[in-house]
């Protein structure tokens, strides 16, 4: 099993939060653009394991020469690493399953706690909690 610990959010500046008039749904997770972090989120219980995308061979591969910078052969060839990143977690460490559906990044947000999708068009208001423990993968 790859080494999995707990550690604040705040050190690897992921922001957790409660979203005003939505605290029921739980914490969601939030980055800047230039955090050096990505997620899995597992699809039974919505844990997130984090961890640095620069260590993940698989994100960090070299795309093959015959997949163009952009275009439909490009997006299918993302779409494809994307998921081959799921399938290569560790299993959940709350649940147990290898069940990941969710790559999160800065710009792809996670569920809430409870399994709601976060509305990106919603105006929020966030109350942070940056000292919550998260699961990080070395």
């Amino acid at each position: 099993m790859k080494n999995l610990k707990k550690i604040s959010a705040n050190a690897v500046e992921i922001m957790p939060a409660l979203v005003k008039s939505m605290e029921k749904h739980g914490y969601c997770y939030f980055m800047w653009e230039t955090v050096n972090a990505v997620g899995a989120q597992c699809a039974n219980c919505h844990t997130i394991v984090w961890q640095d995308p620069r260590k993940n061979t698989i994100l960090t591969e070299q795309k093959p020469a015959d997949v163009p910078d952009y275009g439909d052969k490009y997006t299918a060839y993302y779409q494809q690493n994307i998921q081959r990143f799921l399938k290569s977690q560790p299993n959940c460490p709350e649940c147990g399953s290898n069940n990941y559906d969710l790559f999160i990044n800065n710009v792809n947000f996670p569920r809430f706690a409870d399994g709601t999708v976060f509305d990106e068009e919603q105006d929020v208001t966030l109350e942070e909690h940056p000292d919550i423990v998260i699961w990080w993968q070395e």
